[in-house]
């Protein structure tokens, strides 16, 4: 697995492409060292997640890990948007099930990079 983050946009979005064989521990894992090292600054309005790259290897249940981590950092994710970049079907059903089950977080899954930014940006619903 490789993660590659920046921030585009004056610092109001962090980017995160992740490629190769990942499990679901490592996103776990990497939302964590985020909220750990302070990538979340004052500034952001979002964050792009980059999955087009990316073969997960995750069961549907491991979505309710996710929904604990966020009731947990609640004010970290709070006003913040999430836009998952997914080209799989196989990817597609996390993003849409934190959706569907959390009403704490605004997460939608895009298959391209420029709808994905201007969803955060609120250029588009």
């Amino acid at each position: 697995m490789k993660i590659d983050l920046k921030y585009i946009n004056d610092d109001k979005i962090l980017v995160r492409e992740i490629r190769g064989k990942v499990t679901f521990n490592d996103i776990f894992s990497s939302w964590q060292a985020l909220i750990k090292d302070g990538w979340f600054a004052p500034s952001l309005i979002g964050v792009i997640n980059d999955f087009r790259e990316m073969e997960l290897d995750a069961k549907v249940s491991d979505v309710n890990e996710i929904l604990k981590l966020i009731d947990k950092n609640f004010d970290t994710f709070k006003g913040i948007k999430i836009a998952v970049i997914v080209d799989s079907y196989k990817n597609i059903v996390f993003p849409m099930m934190v959706e569907k089950l959390s009403k704490k977080v605004k997460i939608k899954p895009f298959s391209t990079f420029d709808a994905a930014r201007d969803w955060v940006l609120g250029v588009i619903e």
